[in-house]
């Protein structure tokens, strides 16, 4: 999986993608991109089985995008407690290497 569609599964679990339908303008907003750009890559995550994708009302985890979605969460705040524990890094230091990190570390 890309780094890319890695960013959206986070932004949409962060944004309650869980639960209910995150309409494509949060998304668009939260990644800080085109809500088009946002279309297009709803519709490669729903055919790799990640989400259910509604047009026109949201998109909505399944088991295995959430699943892919907490696996990155935890790796991003492991790699925050090294870098700031063993590292000496600050937080924001940490969190912003934490965000390359988390995608390439194995699962």
């Amino acid at each position: 999986m890309t780094p890319n569609k890695e960013d959206y599964l986070k932004a949409i679990y962060r944004l309650g993608g869980m639960e209910e339908l995150v309409g494509n303008k949060q998304i668009a907003e939260a990644l800080q991109i085109a809500p088009a750009s946002v279309t297009e890559m709803l519709g490669k995550l729903r055919r790799e089985g990640l989400l259910h994708y509604e047009p026109y009302k949201g998109s909505r985890l399944t088991a295995e995008g959430m699943n892919a979605a907490i696996s990155l969460v935890r790796g991003h705040r492991l790699w925050e407690v090294f870098l700031m524990r063993h590292l000496g890094y600050s937080w924001s230091e940490a969190h912003e290497d934490a965000e390359l990190l988390e995608h390439i570390t194995p699962p």
